[in-house]
């Protein structure tokens, strides 16, 4: 007999539903093999995974299909999760219970078993060809292209494009999946030139795009239709981004642009903590997993191809603006992509893998400075680049001076290579300003809106964001090491979650400091079972609180006095099992000094922390 299925969204901790499951799940015990379906498989709490199978929603259908579950039993609480549970009782029947209802667990099991309606596959309807650009990907394209072979949405066509790789990768896409239509460039045409070379071509009501390094969930497709198919206005639909290394963590969930044109992706290195599926009103998408309205992407014209790569997805969604269409983020189409750039590296190279990244560092950031400016001088009406321009210049003039201070100190090569990338993006745009003012004026010929239709979507201000913290130290659960002795820039290696800064020296203290956010995590791990968590915090410059989390269960709250160094001891209700991994959160007030007078730091700081203990 197929063991029980419950789909769930428990989000937050301590839900209705996650009670109901937990009570639900404690009283079968003649099914241990139960199945628990959430959205994401990192939402249920921890101790559902090691007692069952955890999977993704979008697994359900196939589940069922193959008579590996039986009809699942709906928990609906009335949360912002339920709207994507309901759609998939109508795909796949089941039983469905209020979770905030006493349970008759006998009548629930006896329905689920009795349940016999079959799996309702997609009907389909609109045409949708998946393009992938791939540069040299051979060795790491498979899993990408087997996610969209793998898609519920039927009539898929899938469209590879190699962009002059030279190592082999539209031969071995052939030969590996001999049903996808591939492509070769005669030349590096760049992402914006490469994927218009795909536009032209494409003669489907939709197309979508999906990074060469990013694996889409089943139900990609399928939830970014739904989306497009429900909001007609909307012209470009994106994708929640998650980062492959640690999938709890966003890498995006749409872009975020302030006034002088400066992006960067919403929520990047923050946990996934939101279970909302309704789509999002947002400025732009991230290029690297979204869809777009055929219809409207021929009225644009596609990509600029001048951008070659960065910034070119903001460009195309600002157009769509200027045009009159709208732009959502759709939390339900999920993928997870290589942001941290493991599937390309060699790890047995690491120095030399180093020392590429910082050699491509000068190029990026040209890229990044020349085509904001260019997006800026593009989109924005005449009224508003005048009125944003001025401002613009002068915080630009501001960084170039410091950049240039921080280069004659010596500190460190990026200050010199971020400074000569700066002087060449304002040359270039000096230098091709006749054509880019041909491409402004072509650009203005879309406009059907004001400025001020989406001016609320653009967040005030020229800095260059510096919120997202050190996202290259994140980890989580699923890839954190753990340690029972965490000492900032010592061994704090894979044991940090988000809502870190990056590392500073702390004097002459053993190892480092970092700056908390509002709220941090880490990952501690003990041989010994151990039962006290001491956080050792440097000198405040302010009175504040710290609250330590353990497995989402508040452990206590005490006072940080500011000007003295501080040891936090938090005690835990039951001593922890020798060798579990524990995922602890400290939660605090935060500051700006910038705006309390005490420097030109703009970020919101928390707790200066040293060091962090498991005794």
């Amino acid at each position: 007999m197929p063991p029980l299925a419950l789909v769930v969204c428990p989000l937050p901790a301590g839900s209705i539903a996650a009670r109901a499951a937990d009570s639900l799940l404690a009283r079968l015990p003649a099914d241990p093999g139960a199945c628990v379906f959430c959205p994401e498989p990192y939402q249920a709490p921890a101790a559902w995974a090691r007692r069952h199978r955890v999977l993704p929603l979008a697994e359900l259908p196939f589940e069922r299909q193959a008579g590996a579950i039986t009809a699942p039993i709906y928990l609906l609480d009335g949360g912002p999760g339920e709207r994507a549970l309901r759609r998939y009782r109508d795909q796949v029947p089941g039983v469905e219970v209020d979770a905030a209802q006493p349970l008759d667990v006998a009548a629930v099991r006896a329905a689920a078993l009795a349940e016999r309606g079959p799996v309702r596959p997609h009907a389909g309807g609109a045409s949708v060809e998946a393009m992938v650009l791939a540069f040299r990907s051979r060795d790491y394209i498979a899993p990408c292209i087997e996610s969209l072979l793998a898609q519920d949405w039927p009539g898929l066509a899938i469209t590879v494009l190699d962009n002059a790789s030279g190592d082999g990768t539209a031969e071995f896409v052939r030969q590996r999946f001999p049903g996808v239509t591939v492509l070769e460039s005669a030349s590096n045409r760049g992402f914006a030139a490469g994927h218009n070379l795909l536009f032209r071509r494409c003669r489907a009501d939709y197309a979508a795009l999906l990074n060469h390094d990013a694996v889409a969930r089943r139900n990609w497709v399928s939830e970014l239709v739904a989306a497009a198919e429900a909001l007609p206005r909307g012209a470009v639909f994106g994708s929640k981004m998650l980062m492959r290394r640690c999938p709890t963590i966003l890498n995006s969930t749409g872009i975020v642009m302030n006034q002088s044109g400066f992006a960067a992706d919403r929520d990047i290195g923050t946990k996934d903590l939101d279970p909302a599926a309704a789509p999002q009103r947002v400025f732009a998408v991230s290029g690297g997993a979204l869809l777009l309205r055929n219809s409207v992407l021929r009225e644009l014209g596609g990509f600029d191809p001048t951008f070659f790569m960065y910034m070119e997805d903001v460009d195309l969604c600002w157009r769509s603006r200027l045009a009159g269409h709208e732009v959502y983020h759709v939390p339900t189409a999920v993928v997870v992509h290589d942001w941290h750039g493991d599937l390309a590296t060699d790890k047995t190279q690491a120095a030399a893998a180093d020392a590429a990244v910082a050699e491509r560092e000068g190029k990026r950031r040209f890229l990044v400075e020349r085509n904001r400016l260019q997006s800026v001088i593009k989109n924005y009406s005449r009224s508003e680049l005048w009125r944003v321009l001025g401002g613009l210049l002068r915080h630009d003039r501001g960084r170039i001076e410091a950049l240039r201070q921080q280069a004659a100190r010596g500190d460190g090569p990026l200050p010199a290579r971020v400074l000569a990338a700066v002087r060449a993006a304002r040359r270039w745009c000096l230098l091709h300003l006749p054509g880019l003012w041909l491409r402004r004026w072509r650009t203005q010929r879309l406009r059907r809106v004001p400025d001020c239709a989406f001016l609320d979507l653009i967040v005030p201000g020229f800095h260059e964001p510096s919120t997202v913290g050190d996202l290259h130290a994140i980890v989580d659960r699923y890839s954190a090491r753990g340690s029972a002795d965490i000492v900032m820039c010592v061994t704090d290696r894979g044991c940090l979650g988000p809502g870190w800064n990056h590392a500073e020296p702390a004097g002459d203290r053993q190892g480092g400091v970092r700056w908390s956010m509002a709220e941090c995590w880490c990952y501690l791990q003990r041989p010994e079972p151990w039962r006290q968590v001491r956080v050792e915090i440097a000198p405040q410059p302010r009175d504040s609180w710290a609250e330590l989390w353990v497995e989402g269960v508040q452990v206590g709250r005490l006072e940080v006095r500011q000007g003295v160094p501080q040891v936090l001891e938090f005690t835990l209700a039951e001593a922890v099992a020798d060798g579990r991994l524990v995922e602890c959160s400290l939660r605090c007030g935060t500051f700006s000094p910038l705006r309390e007078g005490l420097g030109n730091d703009a970020r919101e700081l928390g707790l200066r922390v040293a060091r962090i203990r498991a005794a």
